[in-house]
């Protein structure tokens, strides 16, 4: 319904004479609220209907692009936010602009939000009703939701994670109090997400403070909820979860007196500890999906009515008259001051219009500096109070490395070794570094326990080894072993970095990322810009990648495809080829406020050498950090031919210049050690000094990283020093066939390598 046809309908309502209660008495019916509580409840919903109205009207006048309604939403809105505490976290979608309102943010914002301003909370980077509020514990949100309930239930988690969370951290002390509300509001629709299911789980397993409030208007756009649910009830698929303290509620979100009453309920339940909440809310839908969809089309009419006439604005304000709490004459007035203040400030946001320029929006993408993440690492040190020296003593004594050396003294190392000494040291600088994947942790289930059996046993600690040993001395609250669930490894993650922390989550392999590609392409990656800023996402996600496993890999355990993560915005991607820059670069990563995709070689983790070529190093100190976009350039002085390379491929290239060398041919070699940033200068001086530029990747063609390698060099400068056309050797066109044959055939080599060196050198 109209929100002006509302107002006339609340002007005719006659209600019977009541006594007008006291603005400060808590009234019974209404869960204790006061009148003056209740007529604030009112104004906000006017407000969010009046916001809503304009959006539409800068629509018509093009200054506006996109809308989204929330209407007949605004009521179990501001039930929440009335009832819950004003640090309970919020992780809402596009239909929650009452919410925001009754929590504290402002028409200025709304406004601003509205048109797209570089001056709004956001600073315009997202459409209208995808806000972030930090000092209003309200998350920032996204389009693609589902994903969210999983981060929502991954915040609860991490408040209820019993390791106290740093003074020094982004968030000090921790941004929630241990016993916070976490609230997923969601629509209907977005239920059948997996991630919804997972989340759901998740809260139920770990028993935390969490409310799903499912936003049911019976429409996903134009898809019914009789075709989405057993009974049309979202709720239906989780009745089982009640045996593990899983609470099921029904509310009417059209009547204040009953939603103010669950809401309380479902609060005080969660907040008890008894276990999660989920709520199917039914709720009206007073206009279409959005700006693009016209729900006349194919909602049958004696619907579209039944939705008019529960419009919760319209039904609220009659409670309220009936029950003296407010009068018609009062709405009448409320409305005319909101409709002032909101044309005014339109105008206002419309006037002054600030666009956004390439310069911001660039800004918002990423926010490393390197002098930054050595200022966070010398901060966690210099707090850490840690000898190390006599801790690295305790270790050998225990059994976990077989010399009591610091990892800097030690000598020449694998890679693996390399980066299980640098776990070591991130845990030691405190409780903020977490590690958790599939099969990270050394013992599971009882055996977390049982001590005195697990000095029996070796351990676990990953499929590769490389976390041995950290469970066992850190405990199982910091290295713990998660359900095979990449998309709940990364979602669970992503919320206790928004409660303080600086984790480091595994996926076991690049090649099952991808039921977490969602999660961190649109959430994990774009939290600096979609927030306009406000939120940062410090996030180290290790995984291995890769070919060269004996021809163990095959299609599902050999992708090298950095360049589809290349292509996401706000991601930083490091691909160490070596023991010094496995640890340097991992330290870099941890203390950086960005997502980070530290990708590990399994053929690197163990080799000695590759095919006699010596590929041990030593670690560096403590204190050295290696900054990400900075190649690491090898036998500079050499011109005749450059070769690019990263990671295991860096190795084969280095055998090959060997083998080139004794025809003559010098070649110079180029790690690029990260490729997100790339170190784009290297690049170029590689191809004005060498003229002949060869690329190799583990990456496919067409697409890849070996193709954004070569664009630098042609694109500009590089391209008028070239003697010859950029050569690649790449992974051809195909997954990775089984055994030694199809690593061979599939992937670059030592062979291929050398044979395109010769090629470039005798043939231009």
């Amino acid at each position: 319904m109209d929100v002006l046809a509302i107002i006339d309908k609340v002007e005719e309502f006659q209600p019977k004479v009541k006594t007008r209660p006291k603005d400060n008495e808590p009234l019974e019916a209404y869960s204790g609220k006061t009148p003056a509580e209740l007529r604030g409840m009112l104004y906000t919903m006017l407000k969010a209907r009046r916001v809503e109205r304009e959006e539409k009207l800068l629509l018509r006048k093009g200054y506006n692009r996109f809308f989204i309604g929330c209407g007949g939403k605004e009521l179990i809105d501001v039930c929440f936010a009335q009832t819950l505490r004003k640090n309970d976290p919020w992780v809402g979608y596009y239909r929650n602009k009452a919410f925001d309102l009754h929590r504290g943010s402002t028409l200025t914002d709304k406004m601003l939000e509205a048109i797209g301003d570089a001056r709004g909370p956001n600073k315009g980077q997202q459409i209208p009703a995808h806000p972030g509020y930090p000092d209003l514990a309200v998350l920032p949100q996204s389009s693609p939701t589902g994903g969210h309930a999983l981060e929502a239930a991954g915040l609860s988690e991490a408040i209820n994670h019993p390791l106290p969370i740093s003074p020094l951290s982004h968030y000090p002390g921790g941004a929630y109090p241990t016993d916070a509300v976490t609230v997923c509001s969601i629509g209907e629709g977005s239920t059948s997400e997996a991630e919804f299911g997972r989340a759901v789980f998740y809260a139920a397993f770990y028993k935390t403070r969490f409310i799903a409030a499912i936003y049911n208007c019976g429409w996903a756009i134009s898809v019914s909820v009789e075709e989405q649910f057993p009974e049309g009830d979202p709720t239906t698929p989780f009745e089982g979860y009640q045996r593990f303290g899983l609470k099921i509620m029904q509310v009417d979100g059209t009547e204040i007196k009953d939603s103010l009453a669950r809401v309380a309920e479902g609060i005080e339940y969660t907040r008890s500890g008894k276990g999660p909440v989920l709520m199917n809310v039914r709720t009206t839908r007073e206009g279409s999906h959005s700006g693009s969809d016209d729900q006349s089309f194919y909602m049958d009419p004696v619907e579209q009515d039944w939705h008019t006439y529960n419009d919760c604005i319209l039904k609220t304000a009659n409670t309220l008259i009936e029950d003296g709490v407010i009068t018609p004459g009062d709405i009448k007035a409320m409305w005319d001051e909101l409709d002032k203040a909101v044309t005014e400030e339109s105008q206002k946001a419309v006037a002054s219009f600030q666009p956004k320029t390439t310069e911001l929006i660039e800004s918002l993408v990423y926010t490393y500096d390197f002098e930054r993440a050595r200022e966070t690492w010398k901060k966690y040190r210099d707090a850490g109070g840690i000898d190390r020296s006599e801790k690295y003593r305790q270790f050998h004594e225990k059994g976990y490395f077989v010399t009591p050396e610091l990892p800097e003294n030690v000598g020449p190392m694998t890679m693996r070794f390399a980066i299980n000494y640098t776990l070591f040291d991130l845990f030691m600088l405190g409780d903020d570094v977490i590690l958790f994947g599939e099969d990270v942790a050394d013992f599971s289930g009882h055996m977390v326990e049982e001590i005195e059996k697990q000095s029996k046993l070796k351990g676990k600690g990953g499929v590769f080894l490389v976390t041995k040993n950290l469970q066992r001395e850190f405990g199982n609250y910091r290295c713990f072993n998660t359900p095979l669930d990449e998309a709940g490894i990364l979602g669970r993650a992503a919320r206790h970095v928004y409660q303080g922390r600086r984790p480091i989550p595994e996926i076991q392999f690049l090649d099952y990322m991808s039921p977490a590609y969602q999660l961190l392409k649109d959430r994990i990656a774009t939290t600096y810009q979609r927030s306009g800023g406000l939120f940062k996402m410090p996030l180290t996600i290790r995984t291995t990648y890769g070919g060269y496993k004996q021809g163990a890999g095959a299609f599902w355990h050999s992708e090298g495809n950095l360049g589809t993560w290349m292509n996401i915005p706000g991601l930083l991607i490091a691909v160490p080829s070596n023991a010094y820059d496995a640890a340097g670069l991992l330290k870099t990563a941890w203390a950086c406020d960005d997502p980070v995709l530290f990708c590990e070689s399994v053929a690197l983790y163990n080799r000695r050498d590759w095919e006699g070529v010596p590929i041990e190093t030593p670690v560096p100190d403590i204190d050295e950090l290696i900054p990400f976009g900075v190649a690491k350039v090898y036998n500079q002085e050499n011109t005749d031919i450059g070769v690019i390379t990263y990671g295991a491929t860096f190795q084969m290239a280095r055998k090959a210049a060997e083998t080139v060398r004794e025809k003559g041919i010098n070649v110079r070699l180029v790690d690029l050690r990260t490729v997100k940033p790339i170190d784009e200068d290297a690049i170029i001086q590689t191809a004005k000094d060498c003229g002949k530029v060869l690329v190799v990747t583990e990456d496919r063609f067409p697409g890849g990283a070996a193709a954004t390698i070569s664009s630098i060099i042609t694109r500009g400068e590089g391209l008028y020093h070239l003697e010859a056309p950029v050569k690649l050797v790449t992974a051809i066109d195909a997954r990775v066939a089984y055994g030694v044959d199809g690593d061979n055939a599939c992937l670059p080599n030592v062979d291929k390598i050398t044979a395109a060196i010769e090629d470039l050198h005798d043939n231009y």
